[in-house]
């Protein structure tokens, strides 16, 4: 089980890490879901075989890359709410009508 699931989470790691920089956030969120279901595992069984912890140690080669892609993702995200909330402000802004200035006229002719 443990074997299998190490296996897993090092498979869909390195998917994550040779895919395009565009790759879905989703994919990023299935990742850390599947990663904490090991991390749950490893801490209730306590003791590692060998060549557990030797997979474990492949897993963590590639830390710096999918931590990377996963800044990005975020850095992306920040930007977007940024972008949203200036556009409100100035919607805001722009927007405010007082009561008298939303009635029309008419000056009957």
């Amino acid at each position: 089980m443990m074997d299998k699931l190490i296996r897993e989470v090092l498979a869909e790691t390195i998917r994550l890490a040779k895919s395009e920089p565009d790759t879905d956030y989703e994919a990023f969120v299935e990742l850390t879901d599947l990663r904490q279901t090991l991390v749950d595992e490893v801490q209730s069984r306590g003791l590692l075989k060998d060549d557990e912890k030797a997979l474990l140690s492949e897993l963590a080669k590639y830390e710096k890359v999918i931590l990377s892609r996963m800044l990005a993702l975020k850095q992306e995200a920040e930007l977007g709410i940024q972008r949203m909330n200036a556009t409100k402000r100035q919607q805001d802004a722009y927007g405010q009508v007082g009561p008298g200035e939303s009635i029309m006229f008419d000056k009957g002719v």
